[in-house]
């Protein structure tokens, strides 16, 4: 069985998976969060984060 991940946050949703607007979410607050964006009409949010969950590497950089 493919593993399905969250629309919004990209973890894996597991046994809690939610279901809403044909997506998946893993927790009730990603639900929430995507409600909220499409309520405000920024969905745009999720056209600039084509890989959701996936995290800069870090160093490298000045720490402040």
């Amino acid at each position: 069985m493919k593993a399905v991940n969250c629309y919004h946050c990209g973890d894996e949703c597991g046994k809690d998976q939610v279901e809403f607007d044909h997506k998946s979410f893993c927790c009730l607050g990603c639900k929430t969060v995507y409600e909220i964006l499409n309520q405000n009409s920024l969905m745009e949010f999720y056209e600039l984060n084509k890989t959701p969950g996936i995290k800069p590497k870090s160093g490298g950089g000045a720490s402040i």
